[in-house]
């Protein structure tokens, strides 16, 4: 092996890494195309939405074809940054249909780039690792069951078949992607993926210390009222006033929270807005700081990690929180210990974490057990599923007919609401489980390589997965949220493919002496 080789395994960075740093002008060059891409069909789409769908796809299938190295960066900026564009013309809108349209883009992108990718992997797949095969069939598989399950909703709810079928299906249609990716190209991400976190910190902290002001520079507050209006013809803010006595007047009202999101430490007087992001939604914001400290701490970038950890204090997403201290601290033991045992401890510590969660959660008649309960009765009742979109936080509608004080003292409500876990089963039944299981697959082949390779993002990407799954029980955002589950199952996929490409295979396949 050749002196560069046993430098890669020593570090614990194989020397093809696909996160390794890039030039400057390639870095800039990426991210000027990913806003180019972002902005452009979110701007013409006020002039013409057929046109701005056209462009939309053309621009995706042109980069799927000549600048498919490019693609991870801009998809994960695009998922972190659209809504900013989109709130940038918001004041222009005119419905909440269109409202709802123009944030899109970037699921079209994402499909288009699908296609393209994916189309030529089945065209010319018999000259692909076999390992690799084994995780398209798989992940395959899992799309059509998708699919199956979103015609069987669609007939009962449509807008809700809709919507759960973008979040259900669009982290695997992003590991697909970020797989073919690495296999086929050396992806250069690190840069890129640094200079994103260090926007959306940006972001975040002009938020804390000036969001009124930063939010009417940005067109924000036109933004949040085209969010808000769904929520309020929806009955949501009626039912807030029934249930809590609380009046929403405004995002700032709607946005305000007690400390860790707990009335708990509310004696302290300890309340924050609960900031909101570059995409504009406070748990989804939440997941994509988590994913960004996790990644960087594993390249030695602790900065994010230290600038990460207030704002997700202030936004109050325990789930995240969680998933970013556990991530990092088994990280830091797993540099001094590494084994399947220390995967099994982990495990355990997180069947715990949920048994202690669920426990306390009925003892307290907390609103994500309950709903986790619905779930799994739904489940039981009908373990083929229900369909795609009925249940859920999602659809609006779910949570407004739903009777909170019967639902306490019944401990379960009629169907699925803020768990992740109990509306999958809900939905998918047997086939929900069949995801569950394969995200387990994949979480334990990466941390397989992990211990052949002392790749640490290996590690955390495993070590992320199950946290995320974790979660699941609890928030229904931790598998739903754009940016959640699916940056950390692009980041297996960007990993697994780099790992099966033939150059790659001796490196990964050793362990450190």
């Amino acid at each position: 092996m050749a002196r560069a080789d046993f430098t890669a395994l020593r570090t614990g960075f194989s020397v093809a890494n696909p996160l390794v740093s890039a030039n400057a002008a390639g870095t800039v060059a990426t991210l000027a195309l990913a806003a180019f891409v972002t902005a452009v069909p979110v701007f013409i789409h006020l002039a013409n939405q057929a046109f701005a769908v056209i462009i939309c796809c053309s621009l995706a299938a042109l980069i799927a074809i000549y600048a498919a190295t490019t693609v991870p960066a801009i998809l994960i900026f695009s998922f972190v940054f659209q809504n900013a564009f989109v709130a940038v013309v918001s004041p222009q809108l005119v419905s909440v249909d269109q409202f709802n349209a123009i944030r899109a883009y970037n699921f079209i992108s994402t499909a288009v780039v699908w296609m393209v990718i994916v189309g030529q992997y089945w065209m010319a797949r018999s000259a692909v690792d076999a390992r690799l095969r084994s995780l398209m069939r798989m992940t395959t598989l899992a799309l059509i069951g998708i699919g199956f399950y979103f015609c069987l909703g669609l007939a009962t709810d449509p807008v809700g078949a809709t919507i759960y079928l973008r979040n259900i299906c669009t982290p695997f249609l992003l590991f697909q992607i970020f797989t073919l990716v690495a296999y086929r190209n050396r992806v250069v991400l690190a840069s890129a993926l640094v200079v994103i976190a260090f926007a959306t910190l940006l972001f975040g902290y002009i938020e804390f210390f000036a969001d009124e002001k930063f939010f009417e520079l940005i067109n924000g507050e036109a933004y949040l009222k085209w969010a808000m209006m769904q929520q309020y013809e929806s009955g949501s803010w009626l039912n807030e006033l029934h249930t809590a006595g609380r009046v929403i007047r405004s995002y700032l009202d709607a946005t305000t929270i007690d400390f860790l999101n707990t009335s708990l430490l509310g004696e302290f007087g300890l309340r924050f807005h609960r900031l909101l992001g570059p995409n504009f939604h406070s748990i989804s914001f939440a997941y994509g700081l988590a994913f960004f400290a996790v990644v960087l701490s594993a390249l030695g970038q602790w900065w994010c990690v230290i600038l990460a950890i207030p704002l997700l204090l202030v936004i109050g997403s325990k789930g995240a929180l969680i998933f970013t201290v556990m991530v990092i601290l088994t990280l830091l033991l797993a540099t001094r210990v590494r084994s399947a045992w220390l995967l099994w401890g982990y495990q355990t510590l997180l069947v715990l974490y949920i048994a202690v969660t669920i426990d306390t959660g009925i003892r307290v008649e907390d609103y994500h057990v309950i709903g986790l309960i619905g779930g799994l009765n739904g489940f039981l009742s009908n373990p083929l599923g229900h369909g795609i979109g009925l249940g859920g936080n999602l659809t609006l509608g779910a949570t407004t007919t739903i009777d909170w004080a019967r639902a306490q003292q019944l401990g379960t409500t009629g169907i699925a609401v803020e768990s992740a876990i109990g509306v999958l089963l809900f939905q998918m039944g047997i086939a929900g489980a069949c995801l569950l299981a394969l995200l387990f697959w994949i979480a334990r082949k990466c941390w397989k390589l992990y211990t052949q390779s002392g790749n640490r993002l290996f590690a955390v990407t495993a070590l992320g997965l199950l946290s995320i799954m974790a979660n699941g029980f609890f928030q229904e955002e931790a598998l739903f949220a754009p940016l959640a589950l699916g940056p950390v199952l692009a980041l297996a996929g960007l990993l697994l493919g780099r790992a099966y490409r033939p150059s790659e295979t001796a490196i990964c396949s050793m362990r450190l002496r």
